[in-house]
């Protein structure tokens, strides 16, 4: 009956040891924390890619020769020389 005491105590001392070893060594904790923290970044990083590739694509649509004169036309109200430009004025609430 004592050697099945020994082997238990044993096994039990070796998870105490192993678990001071891990949880109790500063080494270990850092590279669970900086682990977290790569993958915090690595996670972050990937989403300022995709919105870099969007403002890319927007920049590209901007500088686009028909979005400079659709933005042009519509904003500032400028037409080509020899163009007519006809305003018509909302219709009134009543007429609605």
């Amino acid at each position: 009956m004592k050697q099945i005491r020994f082997k238990f105590s044993l096994k039990f001392l070796v998870i105490l040891l192993l678990a001071a070893l891990l949880l109790g060594n500063r080494g270990f904790r850092r590279l669970i924390t900086n682990f977290a923290e790569y993958r915090r970044l690595q996670a972050q990083s990937c989403e300022l890619a995709r919105q870099r590739g969007i403002l890319e694509t927007q920049i590209k649509e901007t500088t686009a020769r028909p979005a400079i004169e659709k933005n042009a036309r519509k904003n500032l109200g400028l037409i080509r020389p020899g163009e007519t430009e006809y305003r018509f004025t909302p219709p009134a609430e009543a007429d609605k």
